[in-house]
């Protein structure tokens, strides 16, 4: 009768100095700046960090970056794929110091990969957010790429930062991705705000040296002349009382028309209107003054 012969286990897979086992999470160390509290992962978040943790490598990649239905729960979230691609970004960045010249950047290169795969990952899934975002504008479609290319900017900057402010972006991507939209949305509108305006609706700067806009700007210089003084009570006269807050609130109080900022104050907040609305109101003024 033959013995069965034993079959020696496979040898232990040697780990690269100052590498981090993946079985353990790297917590957050930020805090809320109103309430202090720190900052957390979503429970369905942390579920699907640990679930990948415990893949291979080559399952963990494939899980990561393969085409899911938008409802399917493995999908991972926006957030998970953050942690992944700064965590891979940062082993990469580990293999690389501990390499010491000795080989080692294969595994670096493979890391550093693998963060990027991901990031690329993240920007195929927020085109159509960004477009609806900036719909709600009203700014025209053709801005939608430049968006795109400004956002994936600075996103791949902030994502791979590994500065402990840029942490939220594993706790709220969609929050952190809005505030960057509504910034640039702000900036494009107040371009063609300058752009738009005083030709549009009211002839060319033949009209007046600027337009409405230059004699506005002249009105709210706060070092203006008895004669200038004079001028805007005039105006304030020839105005309804809305469009007179309107001019004041945006030439004098220099105040944005509308914000995506919940926080922010906004002349369409104090009036109680909508954005469209406080830019009709400036309009008429402006048309008012003109035919003055």
């Amino acid at each position: 009768m033959n013995e069965a012969i034993a079959t020696p286990p496979p040898p232990a897979r040697a780990i690269p100095p100052g590498s981090v086992s993946w079985q353990h999470i790297r917590p957050l160390t930020r805090a809320r700046k109103d309430s202090g509290e720190p900052y957390t992962r979503e429970p369905t978040v942390t579920a699907q960090i640990t679930r990948l943790c415990a893949m291979t490598d080559a399952a963990r990649r494939a899980a990561l970056t393969a085409t899911y239905d938008g409802k399917d729960p493995l999908r991972p979230k926006e957030e998970t794929l953050v942690y992944f691609a700064r965590e891979y970004d940062r082993r990469g960045g580990m293999a690389h110091t501990a390499s010491g010249g000795t080989g080692r950047s294969v595994a670096n290169s493979g890391d550093k990969n693998a963060a990027w795969e991901l990031l690329e990952t993240l920007i195929d899934r927020i085109p159509g957010h960004v477009a609806r975002e900036l719909a709600k504008w009203r700014l025209p479609e053709s801005e939608k790429d430049e968006c795109i290319e400004v956002l994936t900017v600075e996103m791949y900057e902030a994502v791979l930062s590994h500065e402990p402010a840029q942490e939220f972006w594993e706790v709220r991507f969609w929050v952190c991705l809005d505030r960057r939209i509504h910034a640039h949305a702000e900036k494009l509108q107040r371009v063609r705000d300058r752009e738009v305006r005083p030709a549009d609706d009211f002839g060319t700067e033949e009209d007046g040296a600027h337009g409405a806009e230059g004699v506005f700007a002249t009105l709210a210089d706060p070092h203006a002349s008895p004669e200038t003084l004079a001028l805007r009570k005039d105006l304030q006269r020839r105005l309804s009382e809305t469009e007179w807050q309107a001019v004041f609130l945006k030439y004098i109080e220099k105040m944005p028309e509308e914000s995506g900022d919940a926080d922010k104050v906004t002349i369409s907040k104090i009036l109680g209107v909508t954005g469209r609305s406080v830019r009709n109101y400036l309009r008429r003024a402006e048309k008012k003054l003109l035919d003055a």
